[in-house]
């Protein structure tokens, strides 16, 4: 009866400890974002950082030279309502109306 007792303590620590060893697995294992630049556990020590992710969002507006689009953070603006992504495109931009106008 002893040995039967002694057993079935041994598989009950052994059936939590590889529990807590697969919870901490699928905690640290990589999601669907493991294709990211980033671990999913740099993913969210950023987010717990940052507080509410939707306080970070900010608007795409396009580049007038080339299409792309930019955050209106990274963007560069001319003296009037025109968006640039670079100062490259700023500079192509700026050639191309001297060019037309003259």
């Amino acid at each position: 009866m002893q040995r039967i007792l002694l057993l079935v303590v041994v598989l009950l620590v052994a059936w939590r400890i590889l529990a807590a060893i697969g919870r901490r697995m699928s905690e640290n294992s990589p999601g669907a974002d493991s294709f990211s630049r980033f671990s999913p556990e740099a993913r969210r020590r950023r987010t717990q950082r940052s507080g509410d992710p939707r306080e970070t969002v900010e608007e795409l507006v396009e580049c007038i030279s080339c299409g792309t689009f930019v955050p209106t953070g990274r963007a560069l603006s001319s003296g009037d309502d025109r968006v640039f992504c670079s100062e490259f495109c700023r500079q192509r931009e700026a050639t191309t109306s001297d060019n037309e106008q003259g």
